[in-house]
């Protein structure tokens, strides 16, 4: 009743060929977690070979999709039914699980089975398919902006002449060029956008407190070396290491992502920069190092080996746990590995700090008994550290 007229009125003039595809729900999953979040929602049971009679909640649509089980018989459901569905003569393909159906005789050997549990990957893939099948243009229509940054990234390697991506809907619809803006960006920054993506905030990553794509975007600019680092990091992960190279030019990004100015070259140097200067609270400071590693590890994983395999049937994925990643005990979800630093509440005191320059007779570290550190803007060179000692 809703998914057919809707594929049915893409259908024009120019139109050959249809594909629908869903997400999968593997067991390990990078985005599990968030699943849990959303909640599990009401389990309805709907047979994917039965002839459509159960009822799907009107009212109680979101909760219905917030449970992995119904998506996964619903999406079933609905590709068994779009490969009975007569498209006048146009190919429809639409996939179910690793499988791959069409409404009539086509060789899809090339596009099953397929393990990607990202429909993002797995539409490049189908879009690589197509463009192999002598389709020279295609419209995507995704639900998520993933899309928008592996069609630019992939375009060169498509080799379609026009990919065009709708994204959005009512007012902030819009149909996107891909293939101009690759143009305008250059082969290598084309290159680059997944990772740039993965750092800044993703499916599986976070964004940083008041970081948004722009002010990210502007560091960028203002770094070209990371360009390289970017492609580099991507083609070879492995060669990432907290003392190579590439690690020092991405610290040097999130500084300038968090303060234009700041001339530190490392996130730990910025971070005492800012803090003890009183410009900055702890929830507007660049992470540490260490943080920051398990961050990037994580992008890496995200891009160098998910998204770069996006034209592959099958992805070969590493261990989740080598890649900034930990396995909680209870429920096996996935989780972030944050970083191999201490918990801050065992150091809440050291963060305590003042704004006294000279003598600290009655500043917060002195009220509270404690010496001033280098956090403080005396930099821990004040007279309350001697009335310290002193009283000791």
């Amino acid at each position: 009743m809703h998914i057919v007229p809707f594929l049915k009125a893409q259908m024009t003039t120019t139109v050959q060929r249809i594909d629908a595809v869903w997400d999968t729900y593997p067991e390990q999953n990078l985005k599990s977690q968030t699943q849990l979040r959303r909640g599990s929602g009401t389990r309805t049971r709907l047979e994917p070979d039965g002839d459509g009679s159960t009822p799907i909640p009107k009212r109680d649509w979101q909760s219905y999709m917030k449970n992995v089980e119904n998506k996964k018989e619903l999406f079933s459901f609905v590709s068994k039914q779009l490969a009975k569905t007569d498209m006048d003569g146009i190919l429809l393909i639409s996939t179910e699980s690793e499988k791959v159906l069409s409404n009539k005789s086509f060789d899809v050997s090339a596009l099953q089975p397929c393990n990607h549990a990202e429909a993002d990957t797995r539409i490049i893939l189908h879009v690589a398919h197509a463009s192999s099948q002598g389709h020279g243009k295609v419209f995507v229509r995704p639900v998520d902006s993933d899309i928008v940054v592996l069609a630019i990234a992939f375009y060169k390697q498509l080799g379609l002449s026009d990919v065009w991506v709708g994204f959005g809907s009512g007012k902030n619809y819009r149909d996107i060029p891909v293939h101009s803006i690759h143009a305008q960006l250059s082969p290598s920054k084309s290159l680059a956008l997944p990772l740039f993506h993965a750092l800044t905030g993703c499916d599986t990553t976070y964004q940083l407190l008041g970081c948004g794509k722009k002010t990210a975007w502007t560091a960028w600019n203002s770094i070209p070396a990371l360009t390289y680092t970017k492609i580099t990091l991507t083609e070879a992960p492995e060669s990432f290491t907290m003392e190579s190279v590439h690690m020092q030019c991405i610290e040097r990004f999130f500084v300038l992502m968090y303060s234009n100015t700041c001339s530190s070259a490392t996130v730990n140097d910025a971070r005492h920069h800012l803090f003890s200067n009183g410009s900055r609270s702890i929830y507007s400071i660049p992470p540490t190092q260490a943080a920051l590693f398990e961050h990037v590890k994580r992008s890496l994983l995200q891009a160098s080996f998910i998204w770069k395999q996006s034209i592959s049937c099958h992805q070969e994925i590493p261990v989740f746990d080598k890649w900034g990643w930990q396995q909680d005990k209870h429920n096996k979800q996935w989780l972030p590995f944050w970083t191999t630093l201490a918990d801050a509440s065992k150091a809440c005191s050291f963060l305590l700090h003042c704004g006294c320059t000279k003598s600290c007779s009655n500043c917060k570290c002195s009220m509270a008994g404690l010496r001033c550190t280098p956090l403080c803007k005396c930099e821990a060179g004040c007279l309350n550290n001697d009335d310290i000692d002193a009283n000791h």
